[in-house]
């Protein structure tokens, strides 16, 4: 499967422009039991020109940043980071020499952290609902955005949009499909680009990166960063929101199988974790994009990390559920052992 600038192009059929005009049809008024959203304005955002059916998009909950992004973190040294415990997820950021984590226990309360390191402006963005991690250049369309958490899903997964000081003129964007959806920046076809990242332990980043610095739990915000919101949620195959499935189920995957899609000179394929951990020593080699991608299992986190065989060099990565992909990336290849 090939793409553009190592960013995902939409899959065949998801391109949709729709203009509903649904008169009288108020935020929550419910028909039939069913929560109904009005087609032309979503908790604020205009939807009249969207790029995905906006009968699809659903309120998650909070109102737009009732999840509130972080901007500008505290940073701490490693040695100052006594809130994190080795075993403690966290999405891992390298550039230009300079390393830093950002913590899951801080992410699942917030989604998005808008950053810089080593000169360049970025967003981690985490949906918690779909164990999403993508790290995306927060200079999209010629300006440096600011992201914030609309309170809106698509496919159930977490409606992004950006900032703006006229707020009617915010655009949202899907985190999966790595572009703008609805408003002026959908017009204009902007597309995030991806960055790599690692989704490892703490310890297992910290060995790698000793120097690094990573985002303090003193955010400006009260949340019991100790707790997990979504235990429960994790614990089965059970999804909170409805999804369409449009691929069959790789042979033993479940919806929650975890995945990691790597781009690689406008290609891209997914790899199921277990699929990695079970090559030998854990380690599978394969090639994409004209390069050698070299994936090894993480144990300690059971997650995989991504490098080019043949430089220091790592490609973009996305880390994701299968149903995302199955919902929202269905024409991603994914690799499967012979």
């Amino acid at each position: 499967m090939k793409f553009r600038q190592n960013i995902i192009k939409p899959a065949v059929g998801t391109v949709i422009i729709l203009s509903l005009f649904l008169a009288g049809c108020n935020i929550g008024q419910k028909e039939g039991g069913q929560v109904v959203l009005p087609r032309e304005s979503i908790l604020g955002f205009d939807v009249s020109f969207s790029l995905i059916p906006v009968e699809e998009i659903k309120a998650g909950g909070p109102p737009k940043d009732g999840i509130p992004a972080i901007t500008s973190p505290e940073v701490l040294s490693a040695g100052e980071a006594g809130y994190l415990s080795p075993k403690d997820l966290v999405i891992g950021v390298a550039m230009d020499g300079e390393a830093r984590a950002y913590p899951l226990k801080i992410l699942m309360w917030h989604e998005i952290v808008n950053d810089e390191l080593a000169g360049h402006s970025f967003a981690v963005t985490y949906c918690p609902l779909c164990n999403s991690g993508l790290v995306f250049n927060r200079e999209v369309g010629g300006e440096i955005r600011e992201f914030g958490v609309s309170g809106l899903l698509w496919q159930s997964n977490v409606l992004m949009y950006d900032r703006q000081q006229d707020t009617s003129v915010e655009s949202l964007w899907s985190q999966a499909q790595m572009r703008a959806v609805t408003g002026p920046a959908a017009r204009d076809d902007l597309m995030f680009e991806l960055l790599s990242s690692q989704l490892v332990s703490w310890e297992e980043w910290l060995q790698d990166y000793p120097e690094t610095t990573v985002i303090s739990d003193r955010t400006g915000f009260t949340r019991n960063y100790g707790g997990d919101p979504y235990a429960s949620y994790f614990a089965t195959d059970k999804l909170m929101f409805p999804v369409d499935k449009n691929t069959d189920r790789p042979a033993g995957f479940t919806d929650k199988e975890m995945m990691v899609v790597v781009f690689a000179n406008n290609e891209a394929r997914a790899y199921a974790v277990s699929d990695v951990a079970a090559q030998a020593q854990g380690i599978l080699d394969d090639e994409l994009g004209g390069r050698v991608v070299h994936l090894q299992h993480a144990g300690r986190s059971n997650s995989v990390t991504v490098s080019y065989a043949d430089s220091d060099d790592s490609p973009p990565v996305a880390y994701m559920f299968w149903f995302v992909l199955s919902s929202q990336l269905p024409e991603i290849e994914i690799y499967r052992p012979n």
